[in-house]
């Protein structure tokens, strides 16, 4: 049985092992983007780009302590190697090249299968060789740039929890020898001796309550005691001028002390750091007690990582950049006070125009700084199920419901209850934000999905041997989870489509006068009540007369009509089977992509727009709505039944006499409204229901939109506005043409919700004349608006 088959015998350590693996998911999204984007940089070591190394190296040592936890040595071994090869390009003992950042991306896509498996069956036990393997091709990146440093053993290991082996190779493969600028105090053999006899009594002690402390034993005695013995160590090292152990210890005690007050965790990630701490002290004391200096190397690392774990609540707690150098022993005090006094500069200038320390020293004291700044913004979160959200924003639809149904009770009618209005206001206005709350929480940003498609594009224009650069614009827009879930397939098959058909190769871009370099460009962003996502290209854009051809042979049109607008024959395209393509390839060209885009777009009830120029590139729009669970709707009655339309839809109301109405020979009749002929739909006559009234010009007309098609409903009387909670038909009845849904009224009747864009549709599918309509002479008057 394999370690993490061991690990999950419990019901709660399985829920652990998915949440481990969701977050590793997420990890790897946030990794592999910044990679491609390293790949594209000359110089890594640039202030610009030494943050993106930094947050790479983060996320992949996340990675490792987290697997670290369940035993998984697969993936440790890879990440812990990844980390090293990060490490030595930080500090320029390495040059990133292409062909590292492509093993670094192969790392991230075997984590992905790892994690696949263990989803599927817990195990991880059928990819040590393929993790082996790539393990030494990382090592190997090292060990055949530099042959040096070899990595320092530890005796004492027994004690240390699941996540020691982890952090202790991150220790090791961070060190870096360290010039000491400590003052020497001199001090005989018996103090000598009796403070290092002490001390590691102390370490002991520490040590114990640590491990207590993860068998759960009492938190509040077991910190006390460990924090008491490390602050007398500290004390006894500031005393014989012990600068390193005194600062790692003061650090220490810090971190000890808000473990005290709760605002640091004892979890075994954080207790496995402090039991290393004690390592590191304890072998440094033994060396010192052999004659040397009492310096620890790399002790900066270290204290970063303590620094990683306290809590900055404020930008007060962020520590200066002077702070930072003087603690990691790059200046001295003095140094840091003669460049404090010249102010006419920044002080890492002036520090490094006198030579007082590196421009490397202070661009890793900066990023530390950004690195601590950032953790204000963090946000806390706690992962709920998306099943509980789903009943959440259900039973606040009920509740808004009967929040009508109570507010609008016809038994009210005529009748004046104050205290009831003044409860009512207060009850709608509270089910407002409740509702609007709810609906936040299923919003997440479109950057989830828009992410993933860095690394297909990095793929696809090394798989076609093209130039193209990924560009995206308002990836922070926020969407429903439904919709991120079912656009990322449109997205994959559309940006496929566009690097293999539609940019050309660079050869042939130059010919035509274009950037070798083509572009893709992903943009989000709210349009009233919709979200719009747009794909671009600047490529060759769509054959119009190949895809009209395609179209004829397969029977889609009688024929080759030229005149047939830009939106009809782009339409083709989406069809089963459908594509202009000379060769299928492995990628796309079999009529499958855009088929899959139109029909997640129709689980969405969104549309698809394309606009096309020959050699201009190519824009998909795709116009999704941007709830599915509550609409601002019209509330409309036709003879005794009641309808709503989405207020996005409408643009007017108005009346009309005789003298603006026409019929044309097929029957369809029309109205003169400013100047403008508008068809007209009679609901009653669509839904076959008997109306109050058949007569135009003693109704009302509605006019309506869809896409660039402007009708005019005839209905009998507009009720209201009102919130409208959209629900699925029964399966009992069907899909209604016309009919996307339906609602509960306040009164307690069930309401149909209008499809404005069937309802639309259905005009030109009638067979009746509507692209040209009757000429009328022009009148100074026209219907008169009611909106």
């Amino acid at each position: 049985m394999s370690n993490v088959e061991n690990s999950c015998n419990f019901p709660e350590d399985a829920e652990i092992l998915q949440g481990f693996i969701s977050d590793s998911q997420e990890l790897l999204d946030e990794i592999e983007p910044d990679l491609i984007e390293l790949q594209k940089v000359s110089e890594p070591h640039d202030p610009s780009n030494l943050e993106i190394l930094n947050r790479v190296f983060r996320l992949f040592h996340s990675l490792k302590g987290a697997a670290s936890y369940f035993h998984l040595e697969n993936i440790i071994s890879v990440t812990h190697e990844a980390e090293t090869v990060l490490n030595y390009i930080k500090g320029g003992k390495l040059k990133s090249s292409p062909q590292i950042i492509d093993l670094l991306i192969r790392a991230c896509d075997f984590i992905r299968k790892v994690l696949e498996q263990l989803s599927e069956n817990g195990s991880e036990a059928s990819f040590a060789s393929e993790a082996k393997s790539l393990a030494e091709q990382l090592s190997m990146i090292v060990s055949d740039k530099h042959s040096c440093n070899e990595k320092s053993n530890d005796d004492n290991q027994d004690h240390t929890s699941a996540y020691s082996t982890a952090v202790e190779k991150k220790l090791e493969s961070k060190m870096h020898t360290q010039n000491s600028q400590d003052i020497q105090i001199t001090i005989d053999e018996d103090t000598k001796a009796e403070f290092i006899k002490e001390s590691k009594e102390a370490f002991e002690r520490i040590e114990l309550c640590l491990m207590g402390l993860e068998k759960g034993d009492n938190s509040e005695e077991a910190l006390s005691s460990a924090f008491r013995d490390i602050h007398s160590f500290k004390g006894n090292c500031g005393i014989l001028g012990l600068s390193d152990m005194e600062q790692l210890s003061h650090k220490m005690e810090t971190v000890l002390d808000y473990m005290k007050t709760g605002e640091v965790d004892t979890s075994p990630e954080n207790i496995s750091v402090l039991l290393k701490i004690v390592d590191v002290l304890r072998d440094t004391l033994n060396n010192f007690s052999n004659g040397d200096s009492g310096t620890i190397e790399g002790c900066h690392i270290m204290m970063d990582l303590l620094d990683d774990m306290i809590p900055i609540t404020s930008d007060e707690d962020v520590p200066k950049l002077g702070e930072i150098l003087v603690s990691r022993g790059d200046i001295s005090e003095e140094d840091l006070n003669e460049a404090l006094a010249t102010k006419n500069k920044p002080l890492g200038e002036v520090l490094t125009d006198s030579g007082a320390t590196s421009k490397r020293a202070v661009e890793s004291a900066l990023a530390k700084q950004e690195n601590l700044r950032s953790k204000l913004n963090v946000q806390k979160d706690i992962r709920v199920s998306l099943e509980k959200l789903d009943a959440l924003n259900d039973l606040v639809g009920e509740l808004v419901i009967a929040q009508l149904m109570v507010t609008r009770n016809p038994d009210l009618r005529g009748r004046e209850f104050e205290n009831f209005e003044k409860a009512a206001h207060h009850l709608d206005r509270v089910t407002s934000e409740l509702q609007d709350i709810a609906m936040s929480l299923r919003m997440i940003p479109v950057s989830v999905v828009f992410k993933k498609m860095i690394r297909l594009v990095h793929d696809l224009s090394r798989k076609f041997d093209k130039k193209v650069e990924l560009k995206m614009i308002g990836e922070d827009t926020e969407v429903d989870k439904t919709v991120v879930e079912l656009i990322s397939d449109p997205l994959v098959h559309i940006i496929r489509n566009a690097i293999d058909h539609g940019i050309e190769s660079p050869d042939e871009r130059i010919e035509k006068g274009k950037a070798e370099t083509g572009h893709v460009t992903l943009e989000a962003r709210h349009e009233g009540g919709e979200v719009w996502i747009l794909i671009k290209d600047d490529g060759r854009g769509l054959d119009r007369e190949k895809i009209l051809e395609k179209a004829f042979a397969a029977g889609l049109v009688d024929n080759m009509d030229t005149s047939l607008p830009d939106a009809q024959i782009f339409s083709f395209i989406f069809e089963p089977g459908f594509s202009t393509a000379d060769k299928v390839t492995d990628v796309s060209g079999r009529g499958v992509g855009l088929d899959v885009v139109k029909n997640n777009l129709e689980k969405l009830k969104g549309k698809i727009e394309i606009i096309s120029n020959k050699d201009q590139g190519t824009t998909f729009i795709l116009r999704i709505p941007l709830t599915l669970a509550i609409i601002e709707g019209m509330l409309i009655r036709v003879g005794s039944n009641y309808y709503i339309i989405p207020l996005l839809a409408i643009k007017e109301s108005l009346v009309t006499d005789n003298a603006h109405i026409t019929v044309t020979p097929d029957g369809q009749e029309y109205v003169n409204v400013r100047g403008k002929l508008l068809p007209v739909i009679r609901l009653h006559d669509f839904f076959n229901v008997s109306p109050d009234n058949t007569l135009l010009d003693r109704g009302i007309l509605l006019n309506v939109q869809n896409e660039n098609k402007e009708v005019l409903l005839f209905i009998d009387e507009i009720l209201e506005q009102q919130q409208t909670v959209v629900k699925g038909l029964p399966n009992y009845i069907g899909n209604l043409p016309g009919v996307s849904g339906c609602t509960i009224l306040g009164n307690g009747d069930v309401g149909l919700i209008l499809d404005i864009g069937t309802i639309v549709t259905s005009l030109a599918d009638s067979g009746k004349n509507t692209r040209n309509p009757p000429m009328f002479p022009q009148r100074n008057s026209s219907c008169a608006a009611t909106n």
